[in-house]
């Protein structure tokens, strides 16, 4: 049993079992179990959104928004391309249906930074899988992933490196939105026929919201799809047609109201917003009509909505809190995609000027920056700087804000263009819609096919917030198995054994703006390697099965010093659970004394010959057991067995 400590935070599971085994915690590999609780230990991973600057030793949200370096971009020629922000480079690119002229559009990125895509003329939305977060499906069990990656470094994927529909095991699920068709399909199974009208069902809003789940909204069938971002399912249907509403872009505030708009082709009254509450079943739905097109959506983090007014040459904001429109303001000629950055500043697209324009939150014009033909999309990277993606050439460029330049225009080679409106790089989701970061870790036990146990840490979650815990195992940090949720102090059962563990802590305010907090984490194996000394001080250790005696088995105390890296107190041990042999048979006795003569003090047992099960031939025995805070042990040592007296 698990003895619980209490301290002034609220201290989880694992906090015993890290005092206890306090000194097992060093870098080297080979530990047998590995707690994280300095700012040191945390710098060993990689943070994402978290910090431990504001209070040392432990992690919380940053206060600046981060998101995963990385913008999805749609293609003309029916595929999406994964571009790394820092560099430029593709890294992949994905057939999202089985006809290249399936108009993909609007990307929009998950909180694991997996992207989702409509296919307008389709009628479908396709996952696509990180394929740096580990996130894909092995159909064919080979432990490799098969995907689109730049085999040859040069920063642009093409040919073979793109691999046909249905083959990529990145590309996670197929949802068909077309009426009388819906429903979720492996990528090249389904087979009931398409909806290739431009006009047609065509999906056009996408967001991803807290729970990370994606509300998907048509066109000419006039429905949003709500769909379980682990499965692709359908988990409810929500008509808008009585709005008379088509979606055509979306986004989800951070109370979690989803906001789409809704332009028409025949007049102004007919453009307008909904806002969407699914915090009710059914969801609240309200109808803002704009009084001029609308196009694309940003939202600021001051509660505001901005929205583009495209042939209607203006710019409107509206109070996401009370639903009216603060103001319309004129912009150029074709506004199509809206961001905003850090400082809430906002960023338009004027496709017939091939410019982004800058204005601050009131809608003042501060910038515009030349960034080629027919800029439609807009979004904001990693590092702050804003990118757009054109539609009358192949070019996505990127714009340093503090300078008001571009600083990077990258070729994206035979894609055709690239047209969209939506979250490319996760910037809206990961840090408006909810606030969220990851610490990731791998540790290495330095033994292949380990035994892995539990992990369990100690945190602070306010209400309205969570900690979420997943690993992954390797043995050569290649070939990684599914993720698999950790609970809190309770053993994994899905992870393979393996020399590393890949863990993910993700830290996440749904309501709110009290941070979760993780103090520590500690990863255990399933059992403690100890060093044992079977009949201590002789050596070879004879052992003749047929005798009526007892065998001494000593548990032995280890320390810090060269070929043994981790201590091992072996007053730790529970006797009463200690087995010996094949035939696992109890200690009779047991005491604690300095058995080895190197002044720690050991445990040393002894056990009926009989009962061992230990037979001619055998020439190693195992002692099994747990310790007092409920921890596994195992140790083996040689053995050779020998004739009773007078038998040869």
């Amino acid at each position: 049993m698990r003895r619980k400590v209490e301290k002034t935070k609220s201290f989880g599971f694992c906090a015993a079992v890290a005092m206890a085994f306090m000194a097992i915690s060093f870098f080297a590999a080979g530990a047998l179990a590995r707690t994280y609780t300095t700012d040191a230990d945390f710098d060993e991973g990689v943070l994402v959104g978290v910090e431990h600057e504001t209070v040392h030793d432990q992690l919380q949200l940053s206060k600046t928004p981060v998101i995963l370096p990385f913008i999805w971009v749609p293609n003309n020629n029916g595929t999406v391309s994964k571009v790394q922000t820092e560099t430029g480079n593709e890294l992949g690119r994905y057939q999202v249906a089985p006809h290249s002229g399936c108009s993909p559009s609007r990307t929009t990125v998950d909180l694991q930074g997996s992207c989702y895509v409509g296919n307008r003329q389709a009628g479908t939305v396709v996952k696509i899988g990180l394929y740096e977060a580990g996130i894909w499906i092995d159909r064919n069990g080979d432990g490799v992933c098969q995907t689109s990656q730049d085999l040859d470094h040069d920063g642009n994927i093409t040919g073979l490196e793109i691999l046909p529909w249905g083959q990529d095991e990145c590309v996670l699920y197929e949802v068909v939105l077309i009426p009388g068709k819906e429903g979720t399909y492996t990528p090249g199974t389904y087979g009931g026929g398409y909806d290739y009208d431009y006009w047609g069902t065509a999906p056009r809003g996408l967001a991803v919201d807290a729970k990370n789940n994606l509300w998907a909204g048509t066109w000419a069938t006039r429905k949003y799809y709500y769909i379980d971002g682990s499965t692709g399912a359908i988990l409810k249907t929500v008509d808008v047609s009585p709005w008379g509403h088509n979606a055509y872009g979306a986004v989800i505030d951070r109370n979690g109201v989803l906001w789409s708009s809704g332009p028409s082709h025949t007049g102004s009254q007919a453009d307008n917003i909904l806002s969407i509450n699914p915090s009710t079943e059914p969801p609240i739905i309200s109808r803002l009509d704009m009084g001029h097109r609308v196009y694309g959506l940003g939202l600021d983090y001051l509660n505001h909505l901005f929205v583009a007014g495209w042939d209607y040459s203006c710019l409107s904001r509206v109070d996401v809190l009370t639903g009216i429109k603060d103001w319309t303001k004129p912009a150029p000629y074709t506004t199509r995609g809206v961001v905003c950055t850090a400082d809430n500043d906002v960023w338009v697209t004027g496709s017939n000027y091939n410019k982004i324009y800058r204005y601050d939150n009131d809608g003042n014009y501060k910038a515009e920056i030349y960034v080629g033909n027919g800029p439609t999309g807009v979004a904001v990277d990693a590092a702050g700087k804003v990118w757009s993606c054109n539609v009358g050439d192949e070019y996505i460029t990127r714009i340093d804000p503090t300078t008001n330049n571009l600083d990077l225009a990258k070729l994206i080679v035979g894609s055709g263009g690239h047209y969209t409106y939506s979250d490319m790089t996760g910037i809206i989701s990961r840090t408006i819609t909810t606030k969220l970061g990851t610490w990731t870790v791998v540790h290495d036990i330095g033994e292949v096919d380990t035994e892995w146990g539990k992990i369990c840490w100690t945190s602070t979650e306010p209400q309205g917030t969570s900690i979420k815990v997943k690993v992954s195992s390797s043995d050569d940090q290649i070939s990684w198995s599914p993720w698999e949720t950790a609970g809190n102090a309770v053993p994994l059962s899905a992870t393979p054994d393996g020399r590393f563990l890949k863990v993910e802590a993700t830290l996440q305010i749904l309501s709110g703006e009290k941070s979760p907090i993780l103090y520590d984490l500690t990863i255990e194996t399933a059992f403690i390697r100890v060093g044992i000394d079977i009949k201590p001080g002789s050596f070879p250790n004879s052992i003749n099965p047929g005798s009526q005696g007892v065998i001494p088995v000593a548990i032995l105390t280890t320390s810090i010093e060269a070929g043994e890296p981790v201590m091992f107190d072996a007053s730790t041990v529970a006797p009463d659970t200690v087995r010996f042999g094949p035939a696992e048979a109890p200690a009779v006795q047991s005491a604690l004394e300095d058995v080895d003569g190197d002044g720690d003090v050991d445990m040393i047992l002894h056990f009926r010959t009989q009962e061992t099960g230990i037979v001619a031939g055998m020439t190693e025995a195992t002692l099994t057991g747990e310790t007092i805070e409920g921890r596994n042990i195992v140790g083996t040592d040689s053995v050779r067995t020998v004739p009773p007296a007078g038998k040869k």
